[in-house]
């Protein structure tokens, strides 16, 4: 069965480690039989969250009138979405946070979901990506009353300049997560 499968790239970078660990996602997916889309995040406009809880009260609409909106939508139709955000003092950069707060407006409407996390970093080792993964799972698990689930994570390790990714294991471990789907 084909899947719907939405990359949200969060990295400033294009053709930086992560957004290398997103393209092997994608291209596991696409030979897997599955269709992909990458969004990058910087090229949208997503206010942060005004905490105002009108989404919550009024079946799941955003009061701000951003990109989120079309971002919404995409979500919306996927089955799975990968997170990929480079790690910026042990957890998400400021695009991705900025696009994970507000989908507080569609938490309810986000069903039968499978969540992967795919990061890069200059850290030594995965002990160092401990909030990282925390953040991530304590994240989906906001969204478990909806049959959602976690499908797994690459950690891109001692990724500093770009392509450093494509010479360690993450660049095959995320091509085979991807093609797993």
């Amino acid at each position: 069965m084909s899947r719907n499968v939405l990359v949200l790239a969060g990295s400033a970078r294009k053709h930086g480690n992560t957004d290398r660990l997103a393209d092997e996602f994608i291209r596991g997916a696409r030979e897997a039989g599955h269709q992909a889309e990458k969004i990058y995040l910087k090229d949208y406009k997503i206010n942060g969250c005004l905490g105002c809880g009108a989404c919550q009260r009024n079946g799941g609409t955003c009061m701000q009138k951003d990109d989120m909106t079309e971002i919404y939508g995409k979500w919306l139709a996927a089955d799975a979405v990968a997170l990929a955000s480079p790690v910026y003092f042990y957890t998400w950069n400021s695009q991705m946070k900025a696009a994970l707060d507000r989908t507080f407006a569609i938490e309810q409407k986000v069903k039968d979901t499978t969540f992967y996390l795919l990061s890069a970093g200059s850290a030594p080792g995965e002990d160092y990506m401990c909030l990282m993964l925390e953040s991530f799972r304590k994240y989906v698990a906001c969204f478990r009353a909806g049959g959602n689930t976690e499908g797994g994570y690459v950690f891109g390790l001692n990724t500093n300049a770009p392509g450093d990714v494509d010479a360690s294991d993450a660049a095959a471990k995320v091509y085979e997560l991807g093609k797993a789907l």
